[in-house]
């Protein structure tokens, strides 16, 4: 059990690093959260930063879930307890929490879609895959990264409900808490997006330096 709860706690200060900030400072010399949104993920990184640093971000935060899943799991899985048939979809959903609730930033950190990519591309890729492709069909038409996003969890969730196997309500659990944090952290959008004042796709922030 000791392991578990360190893979835990590993997987939280994974996802907790905050590469939007510290590619805004290293790249650009600026907090991030001091422009556009306000938000240190991708979307903000790249209308602030350009395309080069809001790949890297992109990457980083995707990278954070992909780890938590595949890397950090296998540490909590090597001393066998109650948690080690759910230990992919924990670590996942710590990761998560990192992120969003990072420790490095005062607990206030980004909206988690990347990571959650990340997550569900690790744990189930096929599904994953198909999240993805939604965002991509969604932002393509409409142009709102939020309400693609926010498309790309909830299918994923449909997804997980529709397949069957041993352990499944783990995962189902996981999608269902990770979709529902996304919901919340787009909060804002969703009243802009009601409102038609949310900022579309390719928009550019200055940064001012």
């Amino acid at each position: 059990m000791i392991l578990a709860l360190l893979a835990l706690v590993l997987s939280y200060l994974a996802g907790a690093i905050p590469a939007g900030f510290v590619v805004g400072k290293l790249f650009k010399g600026i907090d991030i959260r001091d422009y556009g949104s306000g938000n240190i993920g991708f979307t903000n990184a790249l209308r602030v930063m350009g395309a080069g640093p809001g790949a890297i971000v992109l990457i980083a935060d995707v990278g954070k879930g992909v780890a938590a899943v595949l890397a950090i799991s296998q540490l909590g899985a090597m001393q066998s307890n109650a948690l080690t048939p759910y230990m992919r979809e924990l670590c996942g959903g710590f990761a998560m929490m990192g992120h969003v609730w990072t420790v490095f930033l005062k607990f206030r950190g980004g909206k988690g879609v990347s990571t959650s990519l990340g997550i569900f591309t690790a744990i189930y890729w096929q599904a994953g895959l198909i999240s993805l492709g939604i965002w991509i069909i969604a932002v393509g038409i409409t142009r709102y990264v939020s309400l693609g996003s926010i498309l790309l969890c909830i299918s994923f969730c449909v997804a997980v409900f529709i397949k069957d196997g041993q352990y499944i309500w783990g995962l189902r659990i996981m999608a269902l808490a990770v979709t529902a944090i996304v919901i919340y952290r787009h909060k804002g959008n969703i009243q802009r997006l009601i409102k038609g004042e949310e900022r579309k796709f390719g928009h550019r922030e200055k940064p001012g330096v």
